[in-house]
């Protein structure tokens, strides 16, 4: 399915050069993008669809609707797995995979890999009613941060989806938390970005 980058961009009524600027990256990249001679990141991609009103399956040529992100708590159509190549997706039993359309395989971020025919429900997003809801525990302050190896983080923000998208559980490392797909929170904007706590209810 093509890539609609560029129909997002015309539908925000932008130029190249400002769309590149707004959205962080050179006008070769964006270009570059827009002619589907590389592919942006996980993290690129949903800036784009944040800053053009539109939804990631959109952009991905998946979807003709537009309305921003509210088809990303339905399953995914098993017939649509072998254009998701290296994108995040999420199974209730086992949690978040990467999906390798080349070999139809999900790997799992504990090494485990599985035939994506195998498993009957997947999401872009975790659905809201399989994670905890806000731990009723106070937040952990920052210099207790490094006595856990994992914690469950809050993102501070006033984008409801974006916020669904991002909370859960994060490995604990030295200068930030790490989920499972590679989202970071760096401890300097600890409290500003991200609050943390730890819980031992672990559904997600």
């Amino acid at each position: 399915m093509a890539r609609q980058y560029k129909l997002a961009r015309k539908m925000k009524k932008i130029t190249l050069t400002a769309a590149a600027r707004e959205l962080g990256v050179t006008q070769p990249a964006l270009s570059s993008w827009e002619s589907e001679r590389k592919a942006p990141s996980i993290e690129a991609l949903i800036r784009m669809a944040k800053f053009y009103g539109v939804t990631t399956d959109f952009l991905l040529g998946l979807s003709q609707e537009a309305d921003p992100r509210k088809d990303w708590l339905e399953p995914i159509d098993p017939s649509l797995i072998p254009v998701l190549h290296e994108t995040p997706v999420f199974s209730p039993t086992r949690g978040w995979a990467f999906v390798d359309a080349v070999t139809s395989e999900l790997h799992f971020a504990n090494g485990e890999t599985l035939p994506a025919s195998n498993l009957n429900e997947l999401y872009i997003m975790a659905p809201v009613l399989m994670c905890p809801s806000v731990p009723n525990t106070p937040a952990l302050a920052k210099a207790e941060l490094q006595e856990y190896d994992e914690v469950w983080v809050e993102p501070i923000s006033t984008d409801r989806l974006l916020q669904q998208e991002l909370r859960g559980w994060y490995r604990v490392k030295k200068y930030y938390v790490e989920n499972a797909v590679g989202q970071r929170f760096y401890f300097d904007f600890y409290g500003a970005k991200w609050l943390a706590f730890f819980t031992n209810e672990k559904t997600c």
